[in-house]
C-alpha cells in the first residue's frame, strides 16, 4: 500500500463533484460509470449505487475497482487527476450513516429528487496515483 494521502490530494477527493468508478462484469466486460462520491477525509471514499445496477453486481462479486478523480483543461499544465484502487464494501449500520451525512452534506440538492440509500459501498483505498496536485506534469502553457 501506498503512504498516506498528501493533504492536496485529501481536498481534491473531498472537492470532487463527480468521479468515474471502474468494474469489471462477470464475463470479464470492464465496465465504468460516474458516480457523486464522498469521501472521509482519511482512506475511504462512499458512493451509492442502484441496487440491480451492472457495477452494484460487480462489485459484489469482485470487490476490486478503480476510481479516478479528474480535471481537464485546454492548458495542459493545470490537468490533475487522482487514481484510486480499492475495495469495495458494502455499508451497513453506523458507518452507512456516518456516509449518508457526508452525502447529504456535500450534495443537497439530492434532498430535491428525494436521494436516499440505496446500496451504498466503502471505497477502501488500497493504493493511488496522483498528478498536477502534488507532482507538477511538466507541460508548459504554449
Amino acid at each position: 500500500m501506498k503512504g498516506p494521502l498528501p493533504e492536496a490530494v485529501k481536498e481534491f477527493l473531498a472537492a470532487a463533484p463527480v468521479c468515474r468508478l471502474a468494474t469489471v462484469k462477470a464475463g470479464g466486460t470492464p465496465h465504468i460509470i460516474p458516480v457523486c462520491p464522498a469521501f472521509d477525509g482519511d482512506r475511504t471514499v462512499y458512493v451509492d449505487l442502484a441496487p440491480n445496477g451492472v457495477s452494484a453486481r460487480a462489485l459484489e462479486s469482485d470487490g476490486r475497482t478503480t476510481a479516478i478523480f479528474d480535471e481537464y483543461y485546454d492548458d495542459w499544465s493545470k490537468l490533475k487527476a487522482v487514481i484510486l484502487r480499492c475495495r469495495a464494501e458494502v455499508l451497513t449500520g453506523a458507518e452507512l450513516e456516518r456516509a449518508w451525512e457526508l452525502f447529504r452534506a456535500k450534495f443537497p440538492q439530492g434532498q430535491a429528487i428525494g436521494w436516499t440509500a440505496r446500496h451504498s459501498f466503502a471505497l477502501r483505498i488500497s493504493d493511488w496515483t496522483e498528478w498536477g496536485l502534488v507532482h507538477p506534469l511538466g507541460y508548459k502553457a504554449g
